[in-house]
């Protein structure tokens, strides 16, 4: 068998999220700890699981708890994370939290926070494993806190240096919105366009389409490249749109993106790789020039 410790590292080349899972002790006291492994189970019955150590100070309280809550954290809670993971005593009095659903405590400024019975108890080596069964939930928008290698990071700094790259070079920002079943395009005369952001920033592109009476999320940054047609740097970034459709737009389906009139030749390639992202259900980030460039995997 490979070294522990090598095993340990091998493990952390998976980029997660990051988790403070609490519960109750039998007379009322919060107890808490940080795990990066947690993952969806079941949408029907609606479950999910996270790892404990057996060695853990918490296993056997969450052993035979009958609920526990699972908080995603956010971004700027670094500091929320780390005590979690520490042996500290007072953890509770050093975090804003609530009681939620089942007396169960929150985390304040979570992404995500989950209410769960005790479905299953499964040992594990050195670890259990509880399934939950999802008895209530609540969800707000922001950036998730990334641990990968262990290290923390941010999957909201690719926003910064993207517009960063713009902004330096005086270029576009836009996005290509899946839509009923296609792609969301600006017409311009006979031609197609993918909707620009009035300013380089992701927030001003969102505004723009909130105005329209469209409701956008942004995923990720889909590509980025030196436009030396315009002589600015591009950026475009890939998400979902919802709402009736405003005048001078119309949705484009998949099977056509290939074969549209778009505007700019650099978008018409795009397009014709979200396509084929699509049927392969495997999206891409490139990274290049307007002809020329670089594609990375990023999974379904």
């Amino acid at each position: 068998m490979s070294d522990p410790k090598a095993l340990r590292n091998a493990f952390g080349a998976f980029a997660t999220g990051v988790t403070v899972v609490t519960t109750r002790q039998p007379d009322g006291t919060p107890r808490g700890f940080t795990a990066n492994s947690f993952t969806s189970v079941s949408l029907d019955p609606p479950l999910l699981l996270v790892c404990l150590a057996k060695t853990a100070h918490s296993a056997e309280t969450f052993a035979n708890a009958p609920h526990f809550a699972v908080n995603i954290l956010a971004e700027e809670q670094k500091a929320v994370s780390g005590l979690f993971a520490s042996r500290a005593p007072d953890k509770f009095q050093n975090c804003a939290w609530t009681p939620g659903p089942s007396d169960m405590p929150l985390i304040d400024g979570s992404l995500a926070q989950f209410t769960c019975a005790n479905h299953q108890l499964v040992d594990a080596g050195d670890h259990l494993i509880l399934i939950g069964h999802i008895q209530h939930f609540t969800t707000t928008e922001g950036q998730p806190l990334g641990y990968f290698r262990g290290n923390y990071f941010s999957i909201g700094i690719e926003k910064d240096l993207a517009e960063a790259a713009a902004a330096a070079k005086g270029s576009r920002l836009g996005a290509v919105l899946a839509c009923d079943g296609g792609v969301l395009l600006k017409t311009e005369g006979e031609h197609l366009r993918l909707p620009l952001a009035p300013q380089p920033t992701l927030d001003s592109l969102t505004d723009k389409l909130t105005a329209l009476g469209l409701q956008p999320q942004i995923d990720f940054v889909y590509a980025t490249f030196d436009d030396r047609s315009t002589g600015g740097h591009a950026v475009y970034y890939h998400g979902t749109v919802t709402g009736p459709l405003p005048p001078g737009y119309r949705i484009l389906p998949l099977a056509d993106l290939s074969d549209a009139p778009l505007t700019n030749p650099a978008e018409a390639a795009m397009l014709t790789r979200y396509a084929d992202d699509f049927r392969n259900g495997s999206f891409s980030i490139y990274h290049g020039t307007e002809t020329t460039g670089q594609t990375r995997q990023l999974g379904a």
